[in-house]
């Protein structure tokens, strides 16, 4: 009987023991950012830049028509609740009028933003509808008409 004791003793603070190391070897899982942008205008977009506090969270390269791009960024904390869709036509002009404001949340953790290149014109000006989604419900959506 002690030794059964022994044994089951021995177990018990070797099993505690894994799950206090095994604690701080293995990171929690963290849900990704999630930027996906599709492109079914016609033409081939520029490339598009998506920034939040001045900073470039993400760069899309130009895409060809009926393609899609997937970006996965690890979750941060907003510094400003704006975020700002831009790129830059063919005449060398930055467009940067694309912008909204996520307020129900403080990070990006598990949120989405969808985008589509809806038109492209002959001078490289782009019509691109926004969608973002956060954890906490709320949407945020832009349509072009």
């Amino acid at each position: 009987m002690k030794k059964n004791g022994l044994i089951f003793s021995i177990v018990l603070v070797a099993t505690i023991a894994l799950a206090f190391v095994l604690r701080f070897a293995v990171s929690t899982p963290e849900e990704d950012f999630i930027i996906s942008v599709d492109n079914y205008s016609g033409r081939e977009s520029s490339e598009i830049t998506v920034s939040n506090d001045g900073k470039v969270i993400a760069t899309i390269p130009a895409l060809k028509n009926e393609t899609t791009k997937e970006v996965q960024i690890p979750p941060f904390d907003l510094k400003s609740p704006e975020f700002i869709i831009s790129y830059i036509d063919k005449n060398g002009k930055k467009h940067d009028d694309n912008r909204f404001e996520v307020t129900s949340t403080k990070s990006t953790m598990n949120n989405s933003l969808y985008m589509s290149v809806t038109k492209v014109k002959d001078d490289g000006t782009m019509n691109i509808d926004y969608s973002y989604s956060s954890t906490n419900g709320e949407e945020i959506s832009s349509q072009t008409n």
